[in-house]
């Protein structure tokens, strides 16, 4: 599988980068296992996002961003966020994505709670997008794959 670099567009990280950037782009480099971007397909599972797993690393404006994905077994990936400035950690995250008879759902935890919405995946190919439109701020987080 290609263990290319992907760039993420997240369209927030949390509330601390919402004030520094009303649409961030982060750029990531894998920095442990992973895989390529899955074929579009009209429904979803887990395994389409599965080049998630692993380490990444990246730039967002002045912070270091570092992110860490489980694999999907039992239906659920695991992620850990932390936003570097300066050599201090600024903020942090965790997220899930869930797979249920709903289909492919990303849960944010900004600085650890849980977010009242949860963002279905509602497309996969060149970008990965995650959209709840009625969520206040974001109402979409896209990810796009960049191949070497």
């Amino acid at each position: 599988m290609d263990r290319g670099r992907f760039v993420a567009a997240r369209l927030a990280e949390s509330r601390l980068l919402m004030a520094i950037s009303v649409a961030a782009s982060v750029t990531l480099a894998l920095c442990g296992p992973g895989g390529g971007p899955a074929s579009a397909q009209q429904s979803y599972a887990l395994s389409d996002v599965s080049f998630l797993t692993g380490c990444w690393a990246g730039q967002m404006g002045s912070l270091d961003m570092r992110e860490q994905w489980t694999t999907g077994d039992g239906g659920m990936m695991q992620s850990t966020t932390k936003f570097i400035r300066d050599g201090k950690v600024v903020d942090f995250e965790f997220g899930t994505i869930v797979e249920s008879e709903q289909g492919i759902t990303l849960w944010p935890y900004p600085r650890g709670t849980i977010s009242e919405h949860g963002f279905p995946l509602v497309r996969v190919g060149e970008e990965y997008v995650f959209e709840n439109l009625e969520h206040d701020f974001p109402v979409r987080i896209i990810l796009r794959a960049r191949r070497p």
